[in-house]
């Protein structure tokens, strides 16, 4: 005989599920090695012509990226 408390269990182990099936999935900006256009140094990987920290310096705050 099943309690409330595991069926409380099953139906949150249910939700979790559902809920990892239908995130969005990661995805990283591709990027490629240069010179950044801001500071000048080399890096193995630059996102729009930008290091990270460049990005970061001059990200708009409240934004996601994108210079």
């Amino acid at each position: 005989m099943t309690g409330i408390i595991d069926q409380a269990n099953d139906y949150a182990e249910k939700e979790r599920q559902i809920a990892i099936a239908n995130r969005i999935p990661f995805t990283l900006d591709a990027g490629k090695p240069g010179a950044c256009d801001f500071c000048g140094e080399w890096f193995g990987r630059l996102v729009d012509g930008a290091c990270v920290p460049c990005r970061h310096k001059h990200e708009k705050r409240g934004s996601r990226g994108r210079i």
